[in-house]
């Protein structure tokens, strides 16, 4: 089945992860995170992949598409409620991952209408889109930096909430989950979020800065390592606290990848793009499991 034909709808029993399209789509777009996919209970799989799915389809919309920023923002306003069929036409030309990810929004908006798990998945949903639709809107009307309060707002709403979001789905589906109470879990997971995505933003910042979104400025590059740190060192309390081997280790392994990215901003300031290498994902899998 071509997955950009909206007409021919998958059985709701289908999930990202048993499609035979979309878990190729799924090992395509995700990267490194497929392995910790991969490594999720099955209660909680389905749920935390078709999630991850849907926020990277409406980030490949606003950060990937060549349209106007008005119609990608009508786009995204319109989610999950209303998709038009021609919007892969109006969003233009793209190559790849990102063109086949939006030509299955409908495949994807059907499961999530099946999921079990609907109102999590709409909920998280909605908070990563707001943060996905402020981007547009702040750096349409100007290019200044964000102000270190205004970037960690925005990491909370396109990663914190992933953090509290990830807890609920355990919470719900895996007995025993945590040694620490879903309450300190939450704040916990929502700590991890926004580390992993200063990461990212340490990371991109020079590649961001030549787009003309500067989400930490150069005064800023020191204080935003500290809060790196500071939220990663909650993500390693979080991993801690999980009691089940496997999911311990599927939140190990971004953690590990995470604070070698880290090392590597902070050795190198002036590099354009630091990446970890395929040997040391590997080793960190290999490590995360063993603990």
């Amino acid at each position: 089945m071509n997955p950009r034909e909206p007409s021919r709808i998958r059985p709701a029993a289908q999930t990202p992860m048993t499609d035979p399209v979309f878990y190729p789509l799924l090992k395509r777009v995700s990267r490194s995170f497929f392995l910790s996919l991969r490594l999720l209970r099955e209660s909680v799989r389905p749920t935390l992949s078709l999630a991850y799915l849907l926020a990277r389809a409406s980030d490949s919309i606003a950060d990937v598409a060549p349209a106007p920023a008005r119609l990608r923002l009508r786009l995204l306003q319109g989610l999950p409620s209303f998709w038009p069929p021609q919007a892969l036409c109006e969003l233009g030309e793209m190559a790849g991952a990102d063109r086949d990810l939006l030509g299955a929004m409908p495949a994807l908006l059907e499961m999530l209408r099946a999921s079990p798990d609907r109102v999590e998945i709409e909920r998280v949903w909605q908070t990563i889109r707001a943060g996905q639709i402020f981007d547009l809107e702040r750096f349409a009307a100007s290019s200044d930096p964000l102000p270190l309060e205004e970037a960690r707002r925005y990491a909370g709403l396109v990663a914190g909430c992933v953090g509290e979001f990830w807890t609920d789905v355990c919470f719900k589906h895996v007995p025993d989950y945590s040694r620490e109470s879903p309450e300190t879990m939450r704040r916990l997971g929502f700590s991890f979020g926004c580390g992993l995505q200063w990461v990212n933003i340490l990371r991109d910042r020079h590649a961001d800065a030549k787009a003309g979104r500067i989400y930490v400025a150069p005064q800023n590059f020191s204080p935003g390592l500290a809060l790196a740190r500071g939220h990663l060192a909650d993500g390693a309390r979080y991993v801690a606290a999980v009691r089940c081997r496997r999911l311990r280790a599927a939140a190990r392994l971004p953690l590990l990848l995470a604070n070698r990215t880290l090392d590597l901003v902070a050795a190198a300031p002036d590099n354009p793009r630091v990446k970890v290498g395929r040997g040391f994902v590997w080793r960190s899998l290999a490590l995360a499991l063993l603990r």
